[in-house]
């Protein structure tokens, strides 16, 4: 009989916890930024027509930064620490909508939010993949 208590895969120690941070780093950086398209819209600096791109921009610039915070603090596994942080933020961001709207649906754009999200996930990880690495220590065989 085969021995199926211990996980066949396991997640790397702390992706849990930091795609948590990261989550809530991206939902802080969304409120702050949809505050600010808010007081841009109030004060009639930009019009009505803009706030749907705003959001989308929001929603990418907000991504970046929780996974960007992921990125950095992982060596191993950007990828899926950063789908773990938009999973997180999407969530959040469809539960939020779910108690405040009378309906969710694709037609009010949030295909180009939850692609917002996805696409400043891609960037932090690209930009995290791209950052130089540590310079390795030769060891010296006596």
């Amino acid at each position: 009989m085969p021995n199926i208590s211990k996980p066949a895969i396991s997640l790397p120690k702390g992706i849990v916890r930091d795609s948590l941070i990261g989550g809530a780093i991206a939902l802080g950086a969304y409120i702050l930024l949809q505050f600010f398209c808010a007081l841009l819209i109030d004060r009639e600096l930009l019009g009505l027509e803009k706030l749907y791109p705003m959001v989308c921009v929001a929603a990418a610039v907000s991504a970046f930064l929780g996974c960007g915070y992921s990125v950095l603090r992982r060596k191993e596994a950007a990828i899926l620490s950063v789908s773990a942080v938009v999973a997180v933020f999407l969530a959040v961001t469809l539960a939020a909508a779910f108690i405040t709207a009378e309906t969710v649906a694709v037609e009010n754009g949030l295909t180009g939010v939850g692609l917002s999200m996805a696409a400043g996930g891609l960037t932090a990880a690209m930009a995290g993949s791209a950052r130089p690495k540590g310079k390795r220590q030769r060891k010296r065989r006596r």
